[in-house]
């Protein structure tokens, strides 16, 4: 584990990073190897201490900026199987998807690991970076420009500050950037990491060596409320959470720890966990609103990067962020060096980080998919929909001596029994294929 015990060099700086996750270290590596004097202040103990996610990476935006990443990152295994499972409460039906050619289906890895990795990268580069410093504000010159950041009664100027604080940023919040949250606007993540030998592993997900499994459950999980499971495979653990939307939680007066407990005993997932041994625990929020939920990202002397601007993309079947965070990361040093070239840090100049954020495909997915998030608060997708799936291969497999039935009839059967609209259900499929 590197040492991040430094005294702090300088009080005034190029740039001022806000955040050591994949953001700000993205931002701070480009910044540094290409010589600006860049800052990064964590709050955390050490970078990762604090950040939680599901468990897998796309590779794509970090292969950008250090192409043999892979020589050296901490990844536990690349993920080559994906799997989606439709449960109730005593059965389930699952799709499975594998390829030998998934180079950019993603790797599993631990953030506390992996963010240390990465920041230690861009230390390398040239960024200085100090754990366990809380930014309290934002330091304004009499035209109203940021010039730098507060910590305590301590301030240290630069000519830019990046935010990259993390999906409740105080400076989106200081700086006037983010109006107040709206708890529609997030679902509640939990994860345990359960240690098991990695020959059981393999077994269990018939995957070989250094292979990795994903598998996205919908419908029991959550007690049909709106949100998810997930399974990702490590080198010798597995990362098994939740994901649900919070107000559904309060509404319902569902404690999410007993959603995961239930999860992890019913048949389908007690024959994945079994005999393993809980290592980790942790929770977060996730920001799930997309493109309805972005802040301005920009203003006179400030950037706003990675889930501090909410830049999330969850469809269902992909799940992304730290790749997002990333390519906002490059983005944002990309502004600065154009920005700093001209020696012009207003809103004006800065507003050059959307464009490059389009060009990065960063703000071109997330309003691609805006609508998604709008449809995945359907609570037929988390109910209705995976009791009808699993209801239609129950009988399309019942041979009970009657005669048996035309596919079309035990569909349209298991539709009248389910209570469900077939103009429902085909607008609805209409919806999602125009959303996602």
């Amino acid at each position: 584990m590197p040492d991040w015990s430094f005294d702090i060099m300088s009080t005034d700086y190029d740039v001022i990073i806000v955040g050591a996750g994949p953001s700000g270290s993205a931002a701070a590596y480009s910044l540094a190897k290409n010589g600006h004097q860049v800052l990064i202040l964590e709050r955390g103990k050490e970078p990762g201490s604090k950040n939680v996610y599901g468990g897998r990476i796309y590779p794509y935006s970090l292969s950008k900026l250090i192409p043999d990443f892979a020589d050296d990152a901490p990844i536990e295994r690349n993920v080559t199987k994906e799997s989606i499972m439709f449960m109730t409460e005593n059965s389930s039906f699952q799709t499975n998807f594998s390829s030998d050619h998934s180079v950019n289906h993603g790797f599993t890895a631990f953030r506390s690991k992996f963010d240390s990795w990465f920041a230690q990268k861009a230390v390398e580069a040239g960024a200085e970076l100090f754990p366990e410093i809380k930014v309290d504000d934002v330091v304004f010159d009499e035209n109203n420009s940021i010039i730098g950041i507060k910590s305590g009664d301590d301030e240290i100027t630069s000519k830019l500050v990046i935010a990259a604080d993390g999906a409740t940023s105080i400076i989106t919040k200081k700086t006037g950037l983010r109006n107040q949250f709206n708890s529609e606007h997030f679902s509640v993540g939990i994860k345990e990491v359960i240690e098991l030998p990695s020959n059981v592993i393999n077994d269990r997900f018939c995957i070989s060596e250094n292979n990795g499994a994903a598998l996205v459950c919908v419908g029991f999980p959550t007690n049909y409320l709106r949100g998810g499971a997930f399974i990702y495979t490590n080198k010798s653990s597995i990362s098994i959470g939740l994901v649900v939307k919070g107000t559904d939680l309060v509404n319902s007066k569902t404690q999410v720890s007993s959603l995961l407990n239930n999860f992890k005993n019913h048949p389908d997932i007690s024959c994945i966990v079994n005999d393993g041994k809980v290592a980790e625990y942790s929770a977060h929020l996730v920001p799930e609103a997309g493109f309805n939920m972005l802040p301005k990202l920009f203003g006179n002397g400030i950037l706003v990067c990675g889930d501090a601007a909410g830049m999330l993309l969850n469809n269902g079947y992909t799940f992304r962020g730290v790749d997002l965070a990333i390519s906002s990361g490059i983005a944002a040093a990309e502004t600065f060096i154009s920005a700093k070239n001209k020696n012009d840090f207003s809103s004006s100049s800065l507003s050059n980080y959307e464009k490059l954020l389009h060009e990065h495909n960063v703000l071109t997915d997330i309003k691609k998919f805006k609508k998604g998030p709008k449809y995945m608060e359907n609570q037929k997708l988390y109910s209705d929909y995976p009791k009808l799936i699993c209801n239609i291969f129950e009988s399309l497999y019942n041979i009970d001596g009657n005669s048996q039935k035309f596919v079309r009839e035990i569909i349209r059967n298991s539709i009248k029994n389910n209570n469900i609209s077939t103009l429902g259900l085909l607008l609805d499929s209409i919806k999602g294929a125009n959303a996602l």
